[in-house]
């Protein structure tokens, strides 16, 4: 008899009863092996085994078919070849099994169509079941003790981490190695033929024992779900670390403006982590180290990091590795420095970053003991490090392991112990501060890189909005809607008009088709002015020659005119020239997963070479747009360089967020929006050039 769900994968990931199809005697098997890590785990569930070919196996019954199981059955892995894996899912599905774990690739030499994945896919879809893999490594959930594999993870303490990967060897290396990184649950998601991981992620939200989820992720076949998991753990306060593989920027090479040849493969996935607060990591030691940082609980506070260590050299190096990160310490308190300074010996400064390695006298470990106390402590502390050198066959003072122990006691602060080698020999004491909730950390990398991320989670964080005020306008989105449906192109007036229909200033561009229309307009205008090419196909103006700047007569205007419309066709735009200023420029991108992204960055004809830019999800507030703006390498000309008066940022940021807001409103529509130049001055922003590709007619453009 089941339990009750509480959960759509509570059958498949908290089995009650187990059926193993394929079971083998035969050692050196998977039918083989996946007995034995499930034996070995100390599962206290029912196990049946199922193989026509023996009447037991190992003292345990085994039963010719599925059908022939007397109770219900929760979970069952099938064991077996491609060629034998559909009967065997129909029968699942038949006996209403709760899920399947399925090791096989699913694949035949010759396939039909559909596929045999395909099949399997749609018959869970129907059936509503789900499924670990295929070609997957199972799973090991360490609150009921199943482990659903034949590669067992050994003797290893439960804990708060829920590592879920796409790879099968990122399932194997954080399990068969060291035991300092506690799971609660491993998933090796596979082809996810039924079950994404998204649902994975759900499940590990609703277990009591899940403190941090840890993703090492290829791609995600369910963003809409995704998106409402990480809302999910964000609510729930239990962060998100990614390692995302695949992040290599490759140019949309069709795209049709600035903003789309910039946007990597990997730029969606950057804007959403950051939208969300996931931690994103560059690799499987920054993924399981942070998640064994955050697998103590607790929240990150307001402050800095606080540093005691026994070594002036090791210091330096965690100084200069911390000032790579951009990491801070915390300027500690005048009572905290005053106890320090009545604490150290003779010779050593009371600072944080702090060397507490005095004179071997009876009392240097006491010296740890009161330095690491009021450090951690001290209110602008916010995580703490004790970096000491620790080996299990050697530590020269052992009382600071006792010492690190203690902090727990005082504090609800992150706080890490930390051997600087990476390489170091010591799991043992790893496994005993473990105990107590206090992470060892090897390597000085590893530790600045995985705080460095927790501190910038926190800020961003902080600076999250829970939800953006809607500004939109219902008349001003359907006029650009049934203009934007019609396929016609959009000209640069066109798309300057729409920026101002949306709070961003232009330069008020006017369009002529001959010469005579030229000069008219010039007429109303004062010198100097700009007359650029309007003609539709030409979306890089910069590129064809195609802006004339600085024309400071009629003359000029005319001459001008003459060798646009000769070499690129008589449709022209001509506006006032607009003061100096820093160029920048706005972009949006529409994700086919994720929707509006928009971009700001450096503007001009280096746009694609500086390669300085920032995105988020459309639609944001001017307090993200601010942090875009402050992220960007351009950022200090904004102050005022050379006797330049500092720019508005506070329109800047402004415009940003209605831009993000025009984006929003028309993302069913528009494919991609280049605004560049937007020249930013004291006197605010103004938009110089525009392109608007509407959706359909972006799509031609790829397709061509």
């Amino acid at each position: 008899m089941t339990l009750s769900n509480t959960h759509y994968l509570d059958r498949l990931l908290k089995p009650q009863t187990i059926a193993l199809v394929g079971v083998s005697p035969r050692e050196g098997t998977v039918g083989h092996d996946m007995l034995q890590v499930l034996l070995s785990g100390g599962y206290k569930g029912q196990v049946f085994l199922v193989n026509p070919r023996y009447d037991e196996i190992e003292g345990h019954k085994c039963f010719a078919s599925l059908s022939d199981i007397p109770v219900a059955i929760d979970m069952a892995v099938l064991s077996v070849a491609s060629h034998r894996m559909e009967p065997l899912f129909d029968e699942a599905i038949s006996l209403n099994i709760g899920g399947v774990t399925i090791f096989d690739y699913c694949k035949l030499e010759e396939e039909a169509s559909p596929t045999l994945l395909e099949r399997l896919a749609y018959k869970a879809k129907q059936a509503n079941m789900p499924i670990c893999g295929g070609n997957c490594m199972g799973y090991y959930n360490f609150d009921n003790d199943a482990y659903i594999s034949f590669q067992s993870p050994g003797e290893r303490k439960a804990g708060h981490i829920s590592l879920i990967a796409h790879s099968g060897s990122i399932f194997v290396l954080p399990t068969s190695n060291d035991r300092r990184f506690r799971f609660n649950l491993v998933v090796s998601a596979g082809q996810e033929i039924a079950t994404s991981l998204d649902e994975y992620m759900d499940f590990a939200l609703e277990q009591e024992s899940t403190r941090v989820l840890a993703i090492f992720m290829e791609a995600i076949r369910n963003p809409e779900n995704f998106v409402k998991v990480l809302e999910k753990a964000k609510r729930k306060g239990i962060p998100v670390v990614v390692t995302k593989v695949g992040r290599t920027e490759v140019s949309a090479q069709l795209a049709a403006t600035h903003s789309g040849a910039i946007a990597g493969n990997n730029t969606a996935y950057d804007a959403l982590f950051k939208k969300y607060g996931v931690i994103a990591t560059d690799s499987l030691d920054d993924l399981m180290t942070c998640a064994q940082i955050l697998s103590q609980g607790g929240n990150l506070g307001a402050g800095d990091l606080g540093y005691i260590g026994d070594s002036g050299g090791l210091r330096e190096l965690f100084v200069d590795t911390a000032e790579e990160h951009d990491l801070t310490f915390a300027n500690l308190t005048d009572d905290t420095m005053n106890k320090l300074k009545q604490r150290l010996p003779l010779g050593l400064e009371a600072v944080n970053p702090l060397d507490a390695a005095g004179p071997f006298t009876p009392d240097y470990a006491e010296v740890f003991r009161d330095s690491v106390r009021y450090i951690m402590e001290d209110p602008n502390v916010a995580v703490g490090v004790f970096e000491f050198e620790a080996r299990d066959e050697f530590i020269y003072m052992p009382e600071f392991i006792e010492i690190a122990k203690e902090v727990k006691q005082y504090s609800s602060k992150p706080f890490i112990v930390l051997n600087t080698f990476s390489l170091a020999l010591n799991a043992g004491i790893a496994e005993d501060l473990m105990d107590h909730d206090i992470p060892l950390v090897n390597g000085v990398e590893n530790a600045v890189k995985a705080i460095a991320n927790l501190f910038a989670n926190r800020d961003q964080q902080a600076k999250a909005h829970a939800t953006v005020e809607n500004i939109s306008n219902p008349a001003r989105k359907d006029k650009w809607h049934t203009r934007l449906v019609t396929g016609l192109p959009m000209s640069e007036t066109d798309s300057l008009n729409l920026l101002a229909d949306y709070g961003i200033g232009i330069a008020n561009p006017q369009e002529a088709h001959t010469q005579e229309d030229t000069l008219k307009a010039v007429e109303k205008m004062t010198f100097p002015v700009v007359l650029k090419t309007a003609e539709p196909h030409i979306h890089h103006k910069s590129d064809v020659d195609g802006v004339k700047l600085n024309l400071n007569s009629v003359t000029d205007v005319s001459e001008a005119y003459d060798d646009l419309a000769n070499r690129l066709g008589y449709r022209v735009t001509i506006e006032p020239m607009v003061g100096q200023g820093t160029e920048l420029a706005f972009g949006m991108v529409n994700d086919p997963q994720f929707g509006p992204m928009v971009m700001v960055g450096s503007g001009g004809i280096y746009i694609e070479v500086l390669k300085d830019r920032v995105f988020s999800l459309a639609p944001f507030d001017e307090v993200e747009a601010m942090t875009m703006i402050d992220s960007l390498r351009t950022r200090p000309l904004l102050a005022g360089v050379r006797g330049a008066k500092a720019a508005d940022l506070n329109q800047l940021a402004q415009q940003l967020a209605n831009f993000s807001h025009l984006a929003a409103d028309l993302s069913d529509v528009i494919s991609e929006i280049d605004v560049n130049p937007i020249i930013v001055n004291d006197k605010g922003s103004i938009a110089v050039d525009a392109l608007v590709i509407a959706k359909e007619v972006g799509a031609k453009q790829s397709a061509a």
